[in-house]
């Protein structure tokens, strides 16, 4: 079963909220570059989205589609980005708590 409110409304009210967190806009300007590459495995593809952090950390994000029919290269890069930008946000997440609770 969905959650009861949509992921918009959701950003919403995270957006209003008045103690530190992490955002999107803090994440993204902590990028240094990204890159994207299309790996041929037999009949699939597999696009993989790398970021590199202004720190020098990589995260790596894949995608790819169930059927080769559906591969379409922009969809696979979005999907990957999406994949490798949450794992930031765990980190960002990590590091924000361990310096709120002053460690």
């Amino acid at each position: 079963m969905e959650p009861k409110i949509s992921l918009d409304k959701a950003k919403a009210i995270v957006s209003e909220a008045p103690a530190p967190r992490v955002t999107e806009e803090a994440i993204k300007a902590k990028i240094d570059f990204v890159s994207y590459e299309v790996m041929e495995l037999g009949s699939s593809k597999l696009t993989v989205c790398c970021i590199v952090m202004r720190s020098g950390f990589i995260f790596l994000g894949k995608a790819a589609p169930a059927s080769p029919a559906n591969y379409d290269r922009h969809v696979g890069e979005r999907y990957a980005y999406e994949d490798a930008f949450k794992q930031i946000w765990s980190h960002e997440g990590y590091l924000l708590k361990e310096k709120l609770a002053g460690g």
